[in-house]
């Protein structure tokens, strides 16, 4: 069966301009010329509309949009994980999301007016994200470390976790704890960046250390595993005597494991290793990874549901939701 995929590739126009005009949306914006493009190529391809049995409801148009290229998703498997979980759900209901919108592929700022929501994936200024609110106010955030007043948001919940393995590795002893983070670069709507905002696991990492008194052995990079590499030998420099590694995500992780094999160090035996993501490797590692599952698909299962309520005005108040994560105890640390 064709499917409005098809046409808007046949077309070269976007699955959600394709669905309106075929649904006669006389609210859209769009020229006759385009409007017959698409109309012939539904013919051609022989497109059929799908009858439901009961009244159907209003049909919602929603845009994703990432801060990341697919270079960092392709080495970051956990905002691919958050996409995914909403493009299948919203293939479950009355929605449209077209193909994953990315900054730095350039964006008109002026499109997302035809949208019923955004949902924005990733860390972006305050002036971008007033910027897209003046435009559509329907606004989702997933995973942004900064909250606003007015605009909804769903992040995995990372303070109490950060905070229950950083004590998980105090009662087995461990008094030389090191961290190795990212940096969460903050975009403007044309790519750019000038701006970093610190991650919370680092904030919570470093007012733990004070708080029990002991010595800070810290390292943050880009979100690759060159970072995780670099940053265990140059902690090991700093402090010979660390005991275990706590790391912001899988990637990092593993080359923070391949760093300390180098060095004759064998992960959960001489050193505990825990991070986060839970990303389907780290359980095929040698010797397997300790890891946080942030549970990315009911991320992006809530900010669907969140943008659904948002385009059919079923609230007027903001939802800031939380989604506990779990941790996977491996080889690396045992509880």
């Amino acid at each position: 069966m064709v499917t409005i995929k098809q046409i808007a590739l046949e077309t070269d126009v976007s699955s959600s301009t394709v669905s309106r005009v075929l649904n006669n949306d006389l609210t859209l914006s769009v020229s006759d010329e385009t409007r017959r493009k698409i109309i012939d190529a539904a013919q051609r391809l022989n497109y059929t509309k799908k009858h439901k049995k009961s009244i159907s409801k209003k049909l919602i148009h929603i845009a994703v949009l990432t801060v990341f290229s697919e270079i960092r998703e392709a080495s970051d498997a956990y905002w691919r994980q958050i996409y995914l979980s909403i493009e299948q759900n919203a293939q479950d209901q009355n929605i449209i999301v077209d193909e994953i919108i990315r900054i730095n592929q350039g964006i008109n700022i002026a499109d997302f007016a035809t949208y019923d929501a955004i949902i924005i994936l990733g860390d972006m200024t305050q002036k971008a994200v007033n910027q897209l609110q003046k435009i559509n106010e329907r606004i989702v955030l997933v995973d942004a470390k900064t909250r606003y007043e007015t605009i909804d948001s769903v992040n995995p919940e990372l303070r109490l976790m950060t905070t229950r393995i950083l004590d998980e590795f105090y009662q087995a002893g461990r008094r030389h704890i090191g961290f190795i983070g990212g940096v969460n670069d903050l975009l403007e709507l044309d790519g750019s960046s000038t701006l970093a905002v610190e991650d919370v696991r680092s904030e919570i990492y470093r007012n733990w250390a004070e708080e029990h008194q002991m010595s800070s052995h810290f390292y943050t990079g880009p979100w690759h595993a060159e970072t995780g590499m670099q940053g265990a030998i140059s902690l090991l420099r700093e402090e010979h005597s660390i005991d275990a590694l706590l790391v912001a995500s899988d990637p990092i992780a593993i080359g923070a494991i391949n760093a300390l094999k180098s060095e004759n160090l064998e992960p959960g035996i001489d050193i505990d290793v825990v991070s986060f993501d839970n990303v389907e490797l780290s359980s095929y590692l040698v010797p397997a990874l300790t890891t946080v599952d942030l549970n990315p698909a009911a991320l992006g299962k809530t900010a669907l549901e969140q943008a659904y309520e948002l385009a059919n005005d079923e609230r007027d108040w903001t939802v800031w939701a939380t989604i506990p994560g779990n941790l996977k105890y491996r080889e690396t640390f045992k509880k």
